[in-house]
């Protein structure tokens, strides 16, 4: 997975607002909630989760917490046998 950054690398504005859609597209989440007022805590606790993803280089890792994520979403029990 490519690190997100807002920098620009080259690509100018155009890369930076076609970055910002795909985000918005993989999040469920409109554009516009990237700018204006602090993000609400669903949205602020969903940066921390790609900033946190994003900081975990280990491929198998990444797969052990995505199985867990997918686990949870469904509503069945993880690994860990932890509550659904």
């Amino acid at each position: 997975m490519e690190a997100i950054s807002v920098e620009d690398r080259g690509g100018g504005r155009r890369a930076v607002d076609a970055r910002l859609r795909r985000i918005a597209a993989a999040t469920g989440v409109p554009i516009a909630a990237f700018f204006g007022a602090p993000a609400q805590r669903p949205l602020a606790e969903l940066g921390e989760l790609i900033s946190l993803w994003q900081s975990i280089a280990d491929e198998e890792d990444r797969g052990e917490i995505l199985a867990v994520a997918r686990a949870r979403a469904a509503g069945t029990r993880d690994e860990a046998g932890g509550p659904a």
